[in-house]
């Protein structure tokens, strides 16, 4: 099966929101529903252009885009050189599926959002939240992004290892997404049995798999 099946993907715009493979998953969700229909792949937060289709700035530059390729990025530079959301009105609607990446871990594999974040579009018909297994046995200080608010909803110090009961914790205490995906679980000697507390915990469906290999299942 397919991942877009698996995490419940519909037309409209879905919104990608955590840690640990975010930009990937952004990437196999495009290239799978590109045969599907249009995919306009965009952020509300920053990120870097991606290298992997075409790029519009304008609502005609999208209209053209599109008219060559069946995924488009779009949005705007910031000073930076990074990409903020698309200043044409309309973009939430301008393809079969939009996809965003609405905030940001700065390459860690788990994070705890800050009070702003994640920034999610009132358009969104479905949330997916990634988690990175490569977290797992490491310190919260050194694999999270934002420590200082990750022990406190883990009920731990920053020094402390993340386990999968922990990372479970925190995302359940977070919520705000609709499905979970896990990533990198190919670090796992037997991802089932480690990532059950994901399921144990979590009001709503878990995802594993390696972006990286392409492969996924059900938790």
């Amino acid at each position: 099966m397919e991942l877009w099946e698996l995490l419940g993907i519909r037309p409209g715009l879905t919104a990608v929101i955590g840690s640990g493979g975010k930009t990937s998953l952004l990437r196999v969700l495009a290239q799978e529903l590109s045969h599907r229909g249009t995919v306009l792949v965009s952020t509300t937060t920053r990120i870097m252009r991606p290298n992997w289709c075409p790029f519009a700035a304008t609502a005609a530059e999208l209209c053209e885009g599109f008219a060559h390729s069946p995924i488009v990025c779009a949005g705007s530079y910031n000073p930076e050189g990074k990409l903020t959301a698309p200043d044409f009105p309309g973009w939430q609607y301008a393809a079969d599926f939009v996809l965003v990446e609405a905030d940001g871990s700065k390459r860690l594999p788990a994070k705890a959002h800050a009070a702003w974040e994640p920034v999610l579009p009132p358009e969104r018909n479905r949330t997916v939240c990634v988690f990175g297994a490569s977290a797992l046995g490491q310190p919260i200080q050194d694999a999270a992004h934002r420590p200082e608010l990750y022990a406190p909803l883990a009920e731990t110090s920053t020094d402390a290892n993340i386990t999968p009961e922990i990372a479970a914790r925190v995302l359940a205490k977070e919520g705000g997404f609709d499905v979970l995906f896990i990533n990198q679980a190919d670090v796992l000697e037997d991802p089932a049995a480690a990532l059950q507390p994901f399921a144990d915990t979590l009001p709503c469906p878990a995802i594993y798999g390696a972006l990286a290999g392409g492969s996924w299942t059900r938790l």
